[in-house]
């Protein structure tokens, strides 16, 4: 559920301001549509999510439920996060 899934990740991001984050449902339109954007959530397949960072793919087919989770830490791990204030 899409809309579910945004509501999670703005939820864990909101205090982000500095980042634009694209949560996209389809891998056909979804790279194209989240050019601007620093990190991109997107679906590739039935239960799969493919993560971008910026306009490269960077994680490809992660289970779904899993897939917030590792947004979270491509995050962390390349330096753009900081605990809320």
């Amino acid at each position: 559920n899409i809309q579910e899934t945004l509501r999670e990740i703005k939820a864990a991001t909101s205090h982000l301001n500095h980042l634009k984050i694209a949560v996209m449902g389809c891998i056909v339109n979804g790279p194209g549509e989240m050019a601007d954007a620093d990190y991109g959530y997107v679906g590739s397949g039935r239960g799969k999510i493919s993560l971008y960072r910026n306009k490269e793919m960077v994680k490809k087919n992660i289970p779904q439920q899993n897939a917030v989770e590792e947004l979270l830490h491509l995050i962390k791990i390349n330096g753009d996060w900081h605990d809320r204030s």
